[in-house]
């Protein structure tokens, strides 16, 4: 995002204000990856390139090689416009990760299952997805959701339901995620890594 002092705070209408559309915003990723020139594979040295219109691509001013800033980040191959990335993204930094998928939802006009996703990449790259992060005592228990008995009737038990695990830090931070099974040999990797 803009380069400022870490003591001021951006404000939603200055946010908007330079993030203003998505050629913006995939300029600002062209100049954060690539500060100087691009090098160009074509041309085997930096040259320069410029900007094709309905793309998010850029081409080498000499040969004509493409090169796309979003190629390996979180923006690759997503039809959601960046414009909605860096908005997550700013939400989600303002709030220290605590806004939901829901509130993304009614705030962008994305899917819920969109917005889930969006919040979820942003989260890992925030530095929110390790066990790390919690300290203390931590209780660890899994439930199960949706799904019916036989006979149609729902009940208490896991049979086609899904299983979540939660982590809760007591007075502290709570996390939880869908596994395939609730053996400790699934649960334990996932609460390393995906927590």
């Amino acid at each position: 995002m803009a380069t400022r002092s870490r003591m001021t705070k951006l404000t939603l209408k200055d946010f908007q204000k330079i993030y203003q559309d998505d050629d913006v915003c995939l300029d600002w990723l062209r100049n954060k990856l690539y500060p100087k020139k691009i090098y160009c594979e074509g041309c085997q040295r930096p040259t320069l390139h410029h900007k094709i219109k309905s793309r998010k691509t850029y081409e080498c001013d000499y040969c004509g090689a493409q090169i796309s800033p979003t190629a390996g980040t979180l923006f690759h191959k997503s039809p959601t416009p960046l414009t909605i990335w860096f908005y997550v993204i700013y939400q989600m930094a303002q709030t220290r990760g605590s806004i939901s998928a829901k509130q993304i939802q009614h705030e962008t006009g994305v899917t819920y299952k969109t917005a889930w996703r969006m919040c979820s990449e942003i989260r890992k790259r925030l530095g929110d997805s390790g066990i790390e992060s919690f300290a203390g005592q931590i209780e660890v228990d899994e439930s199960y959701f949706d799904g019916k008995n036989k006979g149609g009737k729902r009940g208490r038990g896991s049979e086609n339901k899904t299983p979540v695990v939660g982590l809760v830090q007591r007075q502290g931070r709570i996390k939880a995620f869908v596994v395939s099974d609730t053996k400790s040999s699934t649960v334990l990797p996932n609460c390393k890594y995906d927590c």
